[in-house]
Order: structure tokens, then C-alpha cells, then sequence
């Protein structure tokens, strides 16, 4: 980091280096504290089992697309993408950016075993990357702002409670819970603009060549992961391009102009190339060819409601209320205490949007970056700001505009509030240390003050989005949600018993934390919250109840063996049956095969699909697969023992589930082994200790 233009000919001010060892002390203090209970989230999260490569499906999209440009092409094996494909020209594209590939690169040219595990190293990294720009960005501000005044160790503990509070206090926790492609997407997302805007500070700050190339190679990147951040960055360039221009820093600067036309010009030309080359258009996605737009019947609705566009600034009340509202979340006596809204948030002046969930907002679970921006805003654009205060304005402006891409788009989620983080990281950083010149020398006492008052808050933003990132969601595992429930019903006992509810049937929504048992513990669910109205087929799977503890029949485990070569399947060979109903294996061409659920009862929902995608079998390979038939859910749900999903559908039998062994099959020599390896029935305790206790109460 260089010192202020007024130090550089004497050199470096002892203060300044002295300054600087203690800011580096208090933000790496402050990132080692978060980084525990971070780490937790991300490797763990009531798995049992931490693991560093923990995923959440789908999170092999980025190697797809990787070993896709290694064979020198965009596009990706057709039905690899299941609903999130965009087909274009008959081939298959994924809209998620080729920087999250590009960088995989490297690894998969040497092997093949990490696929799909390689989303939680890349949060990881995500992560650290962000709390280095963030804790450098503060650093070159304070420099701006208050040049080599003594800092002293308030002000430093301050700078690192900010950069804890950014790093552990913020959405970046609820990304880590769920290691898939759209928690990797956004955290790139975050880390690439946090960085981008440190570049052009430094370059209006003082414009060096070395300062514009590193600032041109993270606009590049940030263009590379995801267009509407990326093209915050790419204005925000050429915005320092047009200062540069009209002598706002001095005539001789002005040769500094044509630089940055290109720093913010190159990189928006080759991200429209690259979505050229996807989708046929320069900017944005063609959404009416995503395979999820001709299967689901809402999103047709949402499309035509809004001219076939998913981008519209009347869905701007709804979602300035959600992000924004100061009551943006739940308070519950039962832990984790602080959680997002039981129910999704409503859409207002009569809009139709694609998808809205539970969503906290930024208020409610950041308060102490959202107070400190909007000290930061009226610091930088005061008539007489403190020192060069001035000079983060055009990354101010940049940074604002990254979170326009959140506020004009039809859906509403809690991971979309990251493209308010770097505004909220610049902004912020700009408010702290305008407080601490205002403060200056005065009494200890204020100084004091505002530390603890930084600190209590910045506490109170790791608490809530820790509650937020650490209860169910929809891509829990039943270990997570089981472990999650006991260890709720153990902290808060009377609590949790208020919420469980009995019955026969499973309603189609109910708030999300609610317990429900069903026929004295033949299962027991916890809803999400989410509402499923206008996904048919997952209301009918009661997508928003998720399964804690199910009972003896509903799950079951099978080896599946293929003893000759696939093409030697001349039929549908059943697996399970359920009544009527039959989970298949089947041939599906070229020595592929793939499931299949026959006779699933009416009504018959497009979405989710009955048919699995084709697979190829080795040979004496023994395939383990997860069978849930579960009649409260009226859903059969089939995956590979790894986790990779198969089948999901509406399943209208209530069994019993049978498994079809090849010792029972009769006639012809069957090129398929099947065995039923299921373990010993579950013994209910959590469900059965919840309803002693409810029952006592």
C-alpha cells in the first residue's frame, strides 16, 4: 500500500508504518475470530463429519463448463444442467460465469476425482480474498482521509470489528452454509467488485500503470463471474475515465484517460463476447430458453406478466421492502434465536415475480455496515469532507450500481443481498474513519464509547447471521436437519415443543421452524417456510416440509450392479415397487440406461420429472442407492449414495415399499444385481421424546 502523495518524497512517516502494523494486527485478529464459527458453517453445519470439500448439489456446473473450454467449446452435455440449461442453437449452456471454470482449470487437467467438490475450497477462497480487499480498501481510506495521523489502538480494534463484522457479520456466513454453484457464484461476485473498487480507488488516488493493470485484470475477472457486477465495475472505469478527462485531478492527468476508457471497455467487450457466444446476445440471458421456463408453469406466467422480461423496475417496491425493511427477520425463544421471516416476502403494487423466499434484510441482520454507509455517504459527498474524503465518490457511484442487478430482478432471496456488500464495504469504511477524525483527540471516554458501541453491534451482525446461515434449508441433508433438531431441542426445550404439531396429514405450508409428528412418529418433518403454490408439482411433494426422522419402510438402501454390458437390458427392470408404482431401470440408448418412476399416481406434474438423465454403467461396478418413499410427503425421491440426485416425484401410494432382488427375479438371466442392503429401522427417539415432552406441557 503507497503512502499519500505529500509522504512519497521524504518517504514513508513512521506513524504510518507503525499505524499500519497495528491496523494489520487488529483485522487479521478480527478474521481469525470469525473465521472459526465461519469455517464451522462451511465445513460442517451439523454434518457430524467436517469436511473441507463438503457440497451441496448441484456444484459441478463450473467443472462442466471447465472441461467443456479444455475440449475448446462452451457448451456442455445436454441434460448435464437438468432445469438451469439454456438451450441455444440445440447445444446446452450454463449462465454462470467462465471465471470460477478458468480457475478450476488447472486442477482438472489432472484429474477427474474433484468434481463437484470443489465449490466449498473456492468459498473459502472467496471469502479471504473479500476480507484482504475489504481490510485494504479501510486502509488506503484511512490513509484519504486522515493521511499519517497516529492510529491509535481504539481506532484500530474498530477497523478490525468492521472487517470481522464484514467477514463473519454478514451474508457471506448464509453463502458458506450452502456450498453450491449459486453461493459460489455470488461470493466470487463479492470478492472480484470488493477488489475492482480498491483498484480504481488507488487509480484516482494516484494513477500509475501498475494501478490500472491490476485494476483492468480484477474488472476482467469480475466480467467473467457475473454480468451485472461486473458491469458496475466496467462503468465505474470508465466513470475515472471521463474525470480523468475533463482535468478533475490536474491537467497532466489527463493522459491517464484513454487507459481507463480501455480498463473499463475490454472487459464489458469480452463478457458480451462470451454471451454472444452462449446465447446469442451481447447482455443478459434469454430466459424464455432455460428448460425450467417450458417445464414450470409460474415462471411461464411470470414471463408473459412482464413482456417476456425478468428484469423490470416495477419490482422495485417489493424488493427495496424486502431487503431494506428494518423488521426483516424472526426472533424466537428457540435457538438459533434469530432466524430469516417464517414466510416468504410479500410482493407489492401488484407485481408478479418469478420466486420469493424467506428473506431477511440488510438492516435487520447488517446494521453496522448499513449505519456506517449511510454515515459514509453524506462524509464523502459533504461540501467540506474530510481530507481527500472526495476521491471514493466514483467507486461509491460503481459500487452502488452493483446492487441494482438485486433490486430489478423478479425473485427475492437471502443470497442476493451480497450485491449490496460492496458498497456496504466501501461505504462503511469511509463512515468509520470519517467518526474517528470527527472524534479526533477528544476525551477518552468518547473514544471508548464509540468502540464498544462499533463492537456491540458488529456482535449482535455475527449473532444474526449466524441464526440465519445455521437452520434448515432445502439442500440439508436428514444427518443435518436430525442434528440440527436435537441440538435445538436440547438448548431450548419449551421452545421447540410449542412448535411441534400431530396429524394424520402433512399441511401444504406452514412457518418455517414448525415441527410436525405424524401418526404417533411414523415421521417427523420441520417446514422451510417456503411456499410452493405455484410449483404444483413440489406442493404435491410437500416441498416445504422437510424429513427429521422417518420411520420403518420409507427409506431404504440398494446395490446395483450391472453384471453384463447395459445394452444387454432389453427391458424396464423394476427396482421398487409401491403399489401400483414402480421406480424402473431402463435402457435409453447407446449402453446408457436411466430411471424412471411408472404409474405414479394422478395427478401427473410436469415438474418435478419422473424420468432420471441417462447414465453410463461400469461394468461390476456396485452403485449404492438412497430410496425414500415416503407417504406424508406423497414423494419417492432416489440418489446416488454420493449425494448426486436421480429422481424426484409425486408418488401417490402409501406403500409398503418393496425392493425387487434379482434372487426373487424370475425367467431370463438379468444383466442387473439388485440387493436391498438397508440398515435397521430408525428408532424415532428425537420424535418420540419431542411428544413425551409436548405431552407433559
Amino acid at each position: 500500500m503507497e503512502a499519500p502523495v505529500a509522504e512519497q518524497e521524504t518517504g514513508e512517516q513512521p506513524s504510518v508504518g507503525a499505524g499500519r502494523r497495528r491496523f494489520t494486527i487488529a483485522v487479521v485478529t478480527g478474521m481469525v475470530l470469525v473465521g472459526v464459527p465461519y469455517l464451522w458453517v462451511l465445513w460442517d453445519l451439523w454434518s457430524g463429519a467436517p469436511s473441507p470439500l463438503r457440497a451441496a448439489a448441484p456444484s459441478n456446473f463450473y467443472e462442466l463448463q471447465a472441461r467443456a473450454m479444455l475440449h475448446g467449446h462452451l457448451s456442455v452435455p445436454n441434460g448435464s444442467l437438468g432445469i438451469e440449461a439454456f438451450v441455444h442453437g440445440g447445444r446446452q449452456y450454463t449462465y454462470f460465469g467462465l471465471f470460477p471454470s478458468l480457475v478450476r482449470m488447472p486442477i482438472l487437467v489432472f484429474t477427474s476425482r474433484l468434481d463437484g467438490r470443489l465449490t466449498a475450497p473456492a468459498l473459502l477462497v472467496a471469502w479471504l480474498t473479500t476480507g484482504v480487499f475489504s481490510s485494504l480498501s479501510l486502509w488506503r481510506i484511512r490513509l484519504l482521509l486522515r493521511g499519517g495521523t497516529v492510529l491509535g489502538r481504539a481506532e484500530a480494534a474498530s477497523y478490525g470489528v468492521l472487517v470481522a463484522t464484514v467477514t463473519g457479520g454478514s451474508v457471506l456466513v448464509y453463502l458458506a452454509a450452502t456450498p453450491f454453484v449459486y453461493s459460489e457464484d455470488i461470493a466470487w461476485s463479492v470478492a472480484l467488485t470488493v477488489g475492482s473498487m480498491f483498484a480504481l480507488l488507488g487509480v484516482v488516488e494516484r494513477p500509475s500503470w501498475r494501478r490500472i493493470a491490476l485494476a483492468g485484470a480484477l474488472i476482467l475477472a469480475a466480467n467473467l463471474d457475473r454480468g451485472s457486477t461486473g458491469y458496475a465495475c466496467a462503468i465505474g472505469a470508465v466513470l475515472v475515465a471521463v474525470w480523468f478527462f475533463f482535468g478533475r485531478y490536474g491537467e497532466g492527468n489527463r493522459r491517464w484517460a484513454w487507459p481507463m476508457v480501455m480498463v473499463g471497455l475490454v472487459p464489458l467487450a469480452v463478457s458480451c463476447a462470451v454471451n454472444w457466444a452462449k446465447f446469442g446476445l451481447l447482455f443478459g440471458v434469454p430466459l424464455s430458453d432455460q428448460v425450467w421456463s417450458h417445464i414450470d408453469a409460474h415462471r411461464a406466467h411470470f414471463l408473459a406478466a412482464n413482456g417476456g422480461q425478468a428484469f423490470s423496475v416495477a419490482f422495485l417496491p417489493s424488493t427495496l421492502f424486502a431487503y431494506l425493511q428494518p423488521a426483516g427477520l424472526h426472533l424466537s425463544s428457540a435457538f438459533p434465536f434469530i432466524t430469516t421471516p417464517t414466510a416468504p416476502t410479500p410482493t407489492l403494487a401488484g407485481v408478479v415475480l418469478d420466486e420469493t423466499y424467506p428473506t431477511a434484510s440488510v438492516t435487520a441482520t447488517m446494521p453496522l455496515l448499513f449505519l456506517l454507509s449511510c454515515w459514509g455517504v453524506v462524509a464523502a459527498w459533504r461540501p467540506h469532507p474530510v481530507g481527500r474524503a472526495r476521491l471514493t465518490r466514483i467507486p461509491l457511484v460503481a459500487s452502488a450500481v452493483a446492487a441494482t442487478g438485486a433490486l430489478v430482478w423478479g425473485l427475492i432471496t437471502e443470497r442476493y443481498m451480497s450485491d449490496f456488500l460492496p458498497f456496504l464495504i466501501l461505504a462503511s469504511a469511509v463512515g468509520l474513519v470519517d467518526i474517528w477524525a470527527r472524534i479526533g483527540e477528544t476525551r477518552r471516554g468518547a473514544r471508548t464509547a464509540l468502540l464498544a458501541a462499533v463492537t456491540a453491534i458488529g456482535l449482535y451482525s455475527v449473532a444474526a447471521n449466524f441464526g440465519v446461515s445455521v437452520t434448515p434449508t432445502s439442500q440439508w441433508t436428514g444427518t443435518q436437519l436430525k442434528q440440527f433438531v436435537t441440538f435445538q431441542h436440547r438448548a431450548t426445550p419449551a421452545a421447540v415443543k410449542s412448535t411441534l404439531r400431530q396429524g394424520h396429514i402433512l399441511p401444504y405450508w406452514a412457518p418455517a421452524g414448525q415441527l410436525f409428528a405424524a401418526d404417533d412418529c411414523a415421521a417427523l418433518y420441520v417446514s422451510n417456510g417456503r411456499s410452493f403454490v405455484d410449483v404444483p408439482g413440489q406442493q404435491l411433494q410437500h416441498f416445504t416440509w422437510l424429513p427429521v426422522e422417518q420411520g420403518p419402510g420409507i427409506n431404504h438402501t440398494i446395490d446395483l450392479a450391472f453384471d453384463r454390458p447395459a445394452s444387454a437390458l432389453g427391458r424396464a427392470l423394476p427396482i421398487v415397487t409401491v403399489g401400483h408404482s414402480a421406480l424402473v431401470i431402463e435402457p435409453a440408448g447407446a449402453g446408457l440406461v436411466r430411471f424412471r418412476v411408472v404409474n405414479p399416481g394422478a395427478p401427473a406434474p410436469a415438474y418435478p420429472s419422473a424420468v432420471g438423465s441417462p447414465w453410463r454403467p461400469t461394468l461390476r461396478v456396485v452403485y449404492q442407492l438412497d430410496v425414500m418413499t415416503d407417504p406424508y410427503l406423497r414423494s419417492i425421491y432416489v440418489k446416488f449414495a454420493n449425494g448426486a440426485g436421480i429422481v424426484s416425484h409425486y408418488l401417490a401410494g402409501r406403500g409398503p415399499a418393496l425392493v425387487q432382488t434379482t434372487s426373487a427375479a424370475t425367467g431370463d438371466h438379468l444383466p442387473v444385481s439388485v440387493s436391498d442392503v438397508t440398515g435397521p429401522p430408525p428408532s424415532m427417539s428425537l420424535c418420540r421424546s419431542l411428544i413425551r415432552g409436548a405431552s407433559a406441557s
